[in-house]
């Protein structure tokens, strides 16, 4: 039974406390430790100059022992302390080879490349040396963060957390890199084998205090779709393995080739020269062997579309076979790779490394196959795509022994064209989506162009990349025209609430604002706010002309009427103003197409008061009510001010979801009295955008109308007070950044996809490198 919430606060509380206390000790234990191997090393060794640099980084960590003593445990403190700020990260002090992106690669320089080599070992060692202590502290320390099941990637005492920080403080100090290098290597395994303690210690803590470890998630067995993806895996498996064979070296598993230190010198040009320019007789001779290998590629599924294509014909799959799955009556466009075509493709990319004429080509293959391995194993995309992708590996294999441009030129047409392809296929959340069948019908003629294409030319690439965009652009044009609809009316809207707010607590600070009742006070620092707001914008913009600011006199008059004291004094000029002001009231709603139905109460009241003015006693009994007190009556009432008000054309145009969903997006108060702290929608917009690493371009599934799309956030107001979503056919979905926060709350909205498909294969690779170097290096 998990504890109260206290208990485990102060269970928390009392673990962060013991291990920032024990920090101190342990940095000094593990700077003994390092002394120890370093001088231990020195003297076993025979090599006379790796003698003499280990001397000088025992000679060096000597010296600087006191400042990392001294340093150390308040970094990690803070490390630690910024984990579990709210929104915090999983954070800088977290940070390994395991987030090392592609193009941050290409940026570095040698010795930022050996670091990175260093760095990961680091982590690696001290991780494998802490685990066991680490599982079981992580289980029980879960439970303490309130966790159901282990989480130890939001442990903020993780050893990354530590290794890292250790290494920063390194990297911060005046000290040789050959010095600071032995120092991590050596330093890996006495820093786990401390944590492994301080773990061990930690979680006896928890225990003693009756904390039970959570649970770890099971994962469920995969159904129908998830076995299909199975056998994608699988096969791509397979085919990325088969250079392990019968008789290979103990390290065969581990790619010599696809080092960091290989591929960065491949993203910064350095094996450019080993890439031969073909010549004109080599051209046909790739030309004829990529075609002869790729055509067994290609599955068969493919063929039958293009001939339902021309046909236009094909009947429906008889519900619960074992066939093709179809899409509106076509068979799906690709299907799982069939362990032939796997095997084809495994003999090709074979082919092509045993062809190799240089370290350089042998690497771009291994990359290449391992990229369009990764993105055939992407689960956001749908099983045809994938499969499409991983059949189309020949030609990009072809691109690559020919074309070094294609992994260090983001703009390269092949890699755009992969990007786009891959990212107009995140639009389809299922097989049977409006449009799939169409846009595998696309990929069907791309796929048959790579075919019989060159393929080892850019050109040839770039132009089947205009023919996709001109295919998606068919779409696109009416689609452009509603979203930029959508985008004007949400801009208006924007501007108009943003200075209805600053309006509404303008009305409040007038010193005529003392009468009337909480219906009157809703309506004038809300739909009358938006009236004058859209009246000054329009009078900004010059849409008014010379016409004078009439609805903002019209207030003065309305607050003049509602002051029963007042106006009972001067009846004659209350009967006076009455129709006029009326008649105003109601134009000024029309002119920002308000209901006026919904102003219904607020004409009702308003007749109320007048009629109250005009009685010859009402004055004798009336009192003047306080701001002060107003303030704090009608604050429970005015719940609409601050809500974003949409007109009618506003949210027809941008897909408006509102609070007529059903939901109270209100925050929660915990005591009676004083309202707790409101922030603002453009603080909430932040907070949502910060939190999640929003930005224009991700993917979402959403619910609308009890149905879940797959939508692409579109639009970002500005102020971040309102987001905007596009789905299938150019369907827009806006919503304000206090909507968004609770649909994301309550799990309506699904962050899918923030990162590329084709960058997320590319970093994948990168790490695969960083991992092969420190396990190249650990097997020498």
């Amino acid at each position: 039974m998990t504890p109260p919430l206290p208990v485990l606060t102060e269970a928390l509380q009392a673990c962060l406390k013991e291990a920032f206390a024990e920090l101190p000790r342990l940095t000094g234990r593990w700077c003994d430790r390092v002394l120890t191997v370093l001088y231990e090393h020195a003297m076993l060794i025979p090599d006379s100059a790796e003698k003499h640099r280990l001397h000088e980084a025992l000679t060096s960590l000597k010296k600087n022992r006191s400042t990392i003593e001294q340093q150390l445990a308040p970094a990690v403190s803070r490390a630690v302390m910024e984990e579990l700020r709210p929104g915090g990260a999983s954070s800088e002090g977290g940070r390994s080879f395991s987030s090392l992106s592609f193009d941050e690669l290409e940026l570095m320089g040698d010795s930022q490349v050996q670091t990175t080599i260093d760095s990961a070992r680091v982590h690696q060692v001290t991780r494998l040396a802490c685990e066991s202590g680490f599982s079981d502290f992580s289980a029980r320390f879960s439970t303490v963060q309130g966790f159901a099941a282990v989480k130890a990637d939001r442990n903020p005492l993780r050893p990354e957390v530590f290794s890292q920080t250790l290494i920063k403080l390194m990297q911060g100090l005046p000290v040789d890199g050959e010095a600071r290098s032995r120092w991590m290597v050596h330093g890996a395994h006495p820093l786990g084998d401390e944590l492994q303690a301080l773990y061990m210690r930690l979680g006896g803590q928890l225990a003693r205090a009756g904390i039970a470890p959570a649970a770890y998630a099971v994962l469920s067995a995969p159904d129908e779709k998830s076995g299909r993806k199975a056998d994608v895996v699988q096969l791509n498996a397979a085919a990325q393995n088969q250079a392990a064979q019968p008789g290979a070296p103990k390290h065969a598993a581990i790619s010599s080739v696809l080092t960091l230190d290989h591929l960065h010198r491949l993203l910064v040009g350095e094996y450019d020269d080993s890439f031969p320019a073909p010549s004109p007789f080599d051209d046909m001779q790739v030309a004829a062997a990529s075609h002869a290998e790729f055509s067994h590629t290609v599955p068969a599924a493919m063929d039958l579309l293009v001939e339902l294509k021309e046909k236009g014909a094909g009947s429906a799959a008889t519900p619960g076979s074992n066939g093709p799955q179809r899409i509106n009556g076509v068979a799906a466009a690709v299907t799982p790779l069939s362990p032939e075509t796997a095997a084809e493709i495994s003999k090709v990319r074979a082919r092509f490394k045993t062809e190799a004429k240089s370290l350089g080509q042998s690497l771009a293959i291994e990359v290449v196959g391992m990229m369009i391995s990764q993105m055939a194993n992407d689960t956001r995309l749908l099983l045809p795509v994938r499969s499409f992708i991983a059949s189309v590996e020949p030609a990009f294999l072809n691109l690559a022994v020919a074309d070094p441009r294609f992994f260090s030129d983001k703009s390269h047409p092949a890699r755009r064209l992969l990007e786009t392809i891959t990212g107009k296929s995140l639009a389809y959340a299922s097989e049977e989506a409006p449009g799939f069948e169409q846009f595998m019908k696309d990929l069907v003629g791309i796929a048959v162009a790579l075919r019989d294409g060159p393929t080892h030319e850019a050109q040839h690439f770039a132009l089947l990349l205009e023919l996709f965009e001109q295919l998606q652009a068919r779409q696109a044009a009416q689609a452009s025209q509603a979203q930029s609809r959508a985008v004007q009316a949400l801009l208006q809207a924007e501007q108009r609430n943003l200075l209805a707010g600053k309006i509404a607590a303008e009305i409040r600070a007038r010193p005529d604002y003392v009468g009337g009742s909480r219906v009157i006070s809703a309506f004038l620092t809300g739909p009358w706010s938006q009236v004058m707001a859209n009246e000054r914008l329009l009078g900004e913009q010059g849409g008014l002309g010379a016409r004078k600011a009439v609805y903002s006199l019209t207030l003065g008059e309305l607050l003049w009427s509602i002051n029963i004291e007042q106006a009972s004094q001067h009846r004659k000029r209350l009967v006076r103003i009455i129709p006029e002001m009326l008649k105003a009231i109601r134009e000024g709603l029309l002119s920002i197409d308000y209901p006026l139905e919904k102003s219904k109460d607020f004409f009702d009241e308003l007749m109320a008061i007048h009629q109250e003015a005009l009685k010859p006693a009402a004055a004798t009994d009336l009192k003047v009510v306080s701001r002060a007190r107003l303030e704090k009556e009608f604050a429970a009432g005015d719940e609409g001010r601050d809500q974003h008000w949409m007109a009618p054309t506003e949210a027809q145009d941008s897909g408006f979801m509102d609070n007529d969903l059903g939901m109270d997006t209100r925050p929660l108060q915990d005591e009676p009295g004083d309202a707790p702290y409101k922030p603002s929608a453009a603080a909430i917009g932040a907070d949502v955008v910060d939190s999640l690493h929003l930005k224009v371009g991700d993917w979402v599934e959403l619910m609308s109308d009890t149905q879940w799309l797959r939508a692409q956030l579109s639009w970002i107001s500005p102020y971040y007070t309102l987001f905007m979503f596009t789905s299938d056919g150019g369907r827009q979905h806006s919503m304000t950044s206090q909507v968004l926060q609770h649909l994301l709350k309550i799990g309506l909205v699904k962050v899918v996809s923030q990162r590329g498909v084709l960058d997320g294969a590319l970093d994948s690779v990168a790490r695969t490198a960083v991992q092969n170097s420190v396990q190249t290096k650990d097997g020498n």
